[in-house]
C-alpha cells in the first residue's frame, strides 16, 4: 500500500485543535464521532480530519481523539478545542483499506530504529481522502512521532551553560540529521557526552540531560498521585506500579525501587523481559533491556551512562508533581553501559 512512497521527516508546530477524545476498541465506533466532529467543524476547520493515538494513558482500549485542526474554538458537549504540542514526526503515505495501516506504521517504527530514535507516545492518521464505504480510494498519512534529542539537548545546553560553552559541546551536531544512521548518531551522542563532562558537574549533567526525555503522559501522573495523596506512601505507588508492569510485557522491576531515607532508588523495566531473561551474553542483554532506541540498535555504542540521565528524566517528571518537589540531585547507579545488567539511578531529595 506504499510502495515506492518515501519517509518525510514533518514537524507540527503548535497547532488550535478541536476533537472528541474517548477510548475506542475498534474502529467503528470513530464512524458517528467523525459524522460529529464534520458538522461542528465546517466552518472553522483549518486542515484535514486527524485522528490521534496516545500511549502509556490508563485507558481501556486505546486512547483516541479525532478532531479537525482549527482556528477558532469549537465547544459541544463532545467537542473540546485546545492546543497540540509541537512534535517531530515521520510520516508516510499509505492508500488503501485501514485494515492494512499496521503495515505502514511497523515501517515507519522499523526507521526508527535504523537511525536511532526514540518514538513519542503519539501515532497520528491524517485523512487526507477517508471514505469507510469504499476504503479502496482512501489516502492516509501515517506519522509516528519522535524525541528531536538534538534539537531539545541543544536547548538545554543553551538553557544551562550559555551560548560559548554550546557551540563547543554541540561540534559535529549540525551534521546529524533525522535521517543519520544508527551508528553514526551514537559516535556522535558520545563525542559530544564527553565534551558535556569536561565543562559540567554532575547535578549539571542531570539537569541537562533530564530534560531531553520524552514527555511522560499527565494522565499517567495524575493516577498515582492520587494515590499519593491517599495514603502518603512512597512504596504504596511502587508497588501499585510494579503491578501494573507486571500485567504486561515488560513484567515488573528487575532492581526493586524503594525509598531509603532521602534517596529515592529507581530503576528501569526490560523493553522485553522474554528476551532479557533469556539473554546470556552482554550485547543481547542490551538489546533487550534498553528501551532507549540509539542504545539497543546500535552495533556497539561506546556511549558514556550519563546518557542514562535521559531515563531518569522520564520517571524524574512523574515524582516531582507527585511529591511536590524538584529534584535537583541524582547518581547513576547502575547502567547497561558500563557492564551492569539493569540501569538505576539514586535521587537525592530535599524539601521543595
Amino acid at each position: 500500500m506504499t510502495k515506492n512512497t518515501p519517509i518525510k521527516d514533518v514537524v507540527r508546530d503548535e497547532t488550535m485543535f478541536a476533537g472528541i477524545r474517548k477510548p475506542i476498541k475498534n474502529r467503528q465506533e470513530l464512524i458517528p464521532r467523525i459524522e460529529m466532529l464534520t458538522a461542528a467543524c465546517k466552518d472553522v476547520a483549518t486542515g484535514p480530519l486527524t485522528h490521534i493515538l496516545r500511549f502509556d494513558t490508563p485507558v481501556d482500549g486505546f486512547d483516541s481523539e479525532i478532531g479537525y485542526p482549527v482556528g477558532n474554538d469549537v465547544l459541544t458537549d463532545e467537542v473540546k478545542t485546545h492546543m497540540l504540542r509541537k512534535l517531530h514526526f515521520f510520516s508516510l503515505t499509505h492508500k488503501g483499506p485501514v485494515q492494512y495501516l499496521r503495515d505502514t506504521t511497523r515501517k515507519l517504527y522499523n526507521h526508527l530504529n535504523k537511525v536511532g530514535l526514540a518514538p513519542e507516545l503519539e501515532l497520528v492518521e491524517i485523512y487526507h481522502n477517508y471514505d469507510h464505504e469504499n476504503e479502496d480510494e482512501n489516502i492516509i498519512d501515517v506519522q509516528v512521532s519522535y524525541l528531536a534529542w538534538l534539537e531539545i539537548y541543544r536547548q538545554q545546553l543553551l538553557r544551562v551553560l550559555g551560548p560559548e560553552k554550546t557551540t563547543e559541546i554541540w561540534a559535529g551536531g549540525e551534521s546529524i540529521t533525522p535521517f543519520t544512521r544508527v551508528d553514526e548518531r551514537a559516535a556522535w551522542v558520545a563525542a559530544t557526552l564527553e565534551r558535556l563532562k569536561a565543562h559540567t558537574n554532575e547535578d549539571q549533567q542531570f539537569d541537562i540531560l533530564s530534560r531531553v526525555a520524552l514527555v511522560r503522559p499527565v494522565e499517567d501522573i495524575n493516577k498515582y498521585k492520587s494515590l499519593y495523596e491517599k495514603t502518603g506512601s512512597v512504596n504504596a505507588i511502587l508497588e501499585a506500579q510494579n503491578e501494573q508492569l507486571n500485567s504486561t510485557p515488560t513484567g515488573g522491576f528487575i532492581d526493586p525501587p524503594r525509598m531509603e531515607g532521602n534517596i529515592l532508588h529507581l530503576s528501569k523495566v526490560a523493553y522485553n523481559r522474554a528476551a532479557y531473561d533469556a539473554a546470556s551474553t552482554p550485547e543481547s542483554t542490551r538489546k533487550a533491556y534498553c528501551f532507549c532506541t540509539l542504545i539497543r540498535e546500535a552495533k556497539d555504542p561506546k556511549v558514556d551512562p550519563i546518557f542514562c540521565y535521559r531515563a531518569a528524566g522520564w520517571a524524574r517528571q512523574f515524582w516531582e508533581p507527585i511529591l511536590g518537589i524538584e529534584f535537583k540531585s541524582c547518581r547513576i547507579t547502575h547502567s547497561i553501559l558500563k557492564g551492569d545488567k539493569f540501569c538505576a539511578w539514586d535521587y537525592v531529595l530535599e524539601e521543595g
